[in-house]
């Protein structure tokens, strides 16, 4: 294929699922049939296989979620006494003014509200900027996504983000389901290398080998949409580093956890920037 005709097939990927629902360019509307077809045909390609990853992603449920919503992890009143200081604050974003920033906050909140309810500390300002989040990005997908993350039920959770992927997709927001899909898995690392033994508590190997998978398919999704979406290079660069973390049972996965504790805090504190 000429050079030309691959510089306007991103184009055209840029086009068919933009965040911003971008017009064609002027280019674009020159192409002969034969390039239009070649590029649809690249399009549906590219398409399949983000489809293909995000079906993996959404199959299985975060594993610190489920544990949370499932009562596996459990605190005593001692432990309960000594409340986390490392949740983000949820009047922080009350601040935030791009889309991404405000996607990323909704995942960011959601697990942390999970750990604030765990600890007893009242969830009322997490609900309160979480509805304000809601309200300011106004996605239907994202309004009915909020619905369902309240439900214990894991079927009901994979439905949930299963439906989020399949919305943004037909309205053009694929990116952002990734920006908040990068984000909850940063986080959900985060939350878990500040207590590894209690956030670990009823794992399995399997549940090691999931989260780790997450974290490849997250990156992987990102380093592939970023030529397309130049704004999603800072989460690409953001899940860079923890390429390392590639355990495949608890114990492994534990030591590469609290090893790399350090930079997942700096990799945290930078999603909301």
């Amino acid at each position: 294929m000429k050079k030309i005709t691959l510089i306007l097939m991103a184009c055209a990927i840029v086009a068919m699922s933009s965040c911003g629902n971008r017009k064609k360019t002027a280019e674009q509307s020159q192409l002969s049939d034969k390039d239009n077809f070649e590029i649809q045909q690249l399009e549906a390609n590219l398409q399949a296989q983000l489809d293909s990853i995000a079906s993996l992603f959404c199959g299985k449920t975060n594993p610190l979620v489920s544990s949370i919503k499932s009562g596996k992890i459990e605190l005593s009143e001692s432990e309960k006494s000594i409340k986390p200081d490392y949740l983000i604050d949820p009047a922080k974003t009350s601040e935030l003014t791009t889309l991404a920033q405000k996607y990323r906050a909704m995942s960011l909140l959601l697990l942390d509200s999970e750990i604030a309810s765990l600890y007893g500390m009242p969830d009322d300002s997490y609900t309160a900027a979480l509805s304000k989040l809601v309200s300011d990005i106004n996605d239907p997908a994202l309004k009915q996504y909020y619905k369902s993350s309240s439900s214990k039920s894991t079927e009901d959770l994979k439905e949930g983000i299963t439906n989020l992927y399949n919305d943004e997709v037909k309205n053009g927001r694929i990116c952002l389901f990734w920006e908040m899909s990068g984000a909850l898995t940063i986080e959900t690392l985060y939350i878990m290398s500040q207590n590894i033994d209690k956030f670990t508590e009823g794992m399995t190997d399997s549940d090691a080998d999931n989260l780790t998978y997450r974290l490849f398919l997250a990156k992987y999704c990102t380093d592939q949409l970023v030529a397309f979406y130049p704004e999603m290079e800072s989460l690409s660069k953001a899940l860079a580093p923890l390429d390392v973390l590639n355990a495949m049972d608890m114990a492994e996965f534990k030591q590469q956890l609290a090893e790399m504790k350090g930079q997942i805090e700096i990799i945290r504190n930078t999603l909301l920037d």
